[in-house]
């Protein structure tokens, strides 16, 4: 198991989504509620972010470890369904975040996912949740796999 060498770029808190992510498709009602969400296509697999809102808080000012949780699960999900060809169909049979840092409105989340084995039947990966260049969470996953996605 490897540890992100670097954090993501920084982007200085600005109410900006950096340059190359795009919105992600929706994956349920749910995230159109907590959305929007991003995504961008990188050497090692894929970064998803988001820009934290008002929205996104919690009573003390700053983002909900709820937030924090669902952007893990959304950021392994998707690093899951892609760690092979063809895509697959995954769901979330164990996740587990650790919390080291917050973040605020307008501050940009990026999560950063290892898929440390794609199985036949179980995907196990980790993920860094990263805002102004240091971690702030830690994330490990179990998906099972329920089949293919269609095209």
């Amino acid at each position: 198991m490897t540890r992100q060498a670097s954090a993501p770029a920084e982007t200085a808190g600005a109410a900006t989504v950096p340059t190359g992510f795009e919105p992600m498709p929706p994956f349920s009602p749910f995230h159109e509620l907590t959305g929007p969400i991003y995504v961008k296509k990188t050497e090692a697999g894929y970064a998803i972010g988001l820009l934290v809102e008002e929205k996104h808080r919690n009573k003390g000012q700053m983002v909900h470890g709820g937030m924090i949780s669902m952007l893990a699960d959304t950021a392994c999900t998707w690093a899951s369904k892609y760690s092979r060809e063809p895509a697959v169909k995954v769901v979330t049979s164990h996740l587990s975040v650790g919390f080291t840092g917050n973040a605020l409105p307008g501050d940009w989340l990026e999560a950063r996912v290892e898929v440390v084995k794609s199985g036949r039947r179980v995907v196990f990966s980790n993920c860094f949740i990263w805002s102004k260049g240091k971690c702030i969470a830690h994330a490990t996953a179990q998906f099972q796999v329920v089949g293919e996605e269609s095209a």
